[in-house]
């Protein structure tokens, strides 16, 4: 049988998949590609401006706010970690099983100027917040950006 994958206009598919993995595995300094069972889920991500800031929001539910590392250099945003998978042990029979766990890493491309020493993270009813405000660039070193929790 042959099935066909239905894409919105503009989605690239998995093209886009693969390429943010080999450059999140080039950013890393690893010396090979991440092969199929090496590869990482991909959160659900929103990026955008307000007039001051520039914002991404991230989808990680019933994550532990220590397991979130985030870095950045203001040009790009590094959000990595890992969800637990919090089933009880034991054999199991799914009917429906959506909810990705294991490691995860997203590379988010910054494109706007914005002041990459402004970044501040914090985690809430689910969501990672991480916000810049927007303003000359200054020469970016990567540094981590601690994730808060609440407001």
């Amino acid at each position: 049988m042959i099935t066909t994958e239905h894409r919105a206009a503009g989605d690239p598919g998995p093209v886009d998949d693969i390429f943010e993995i080999l450059v999140t595995t080039h950013a890393r300094g690893l010396e090979r590609v991440p092969l199929d069972d090496d590869l990482t889920w991909r959160p659900a991500t929103d990026a955008y401006e307000t007039e001051e800031a520039f914002v991404v929001q991230m989808d990680l539910a019933g994550m532990d706010p220590a397991a979130i590392e985030v870095f950045t250099d203001g040009g790009t945003l590094t959000v990595r970690g890992t969800r637990q998978d919090i089933a009880p042990a034991g054999k199991k029979h799914y009917s429906k099983m959506e909810i990705s766990v294991g490691p995860f890493a997203r590379r988010i491309v910054v494109p706007v100027s914005v002041q990459p020493e402004t970044a501040a993270a914090r985690y809430r009813n689910g969501f990672l917040y991480v916000t810049f405000r927007k303003g000359p660039a200054s020469v970016g070193v990567r540094r981590r950006v601690d994730v808060g929790n609440g407001k």
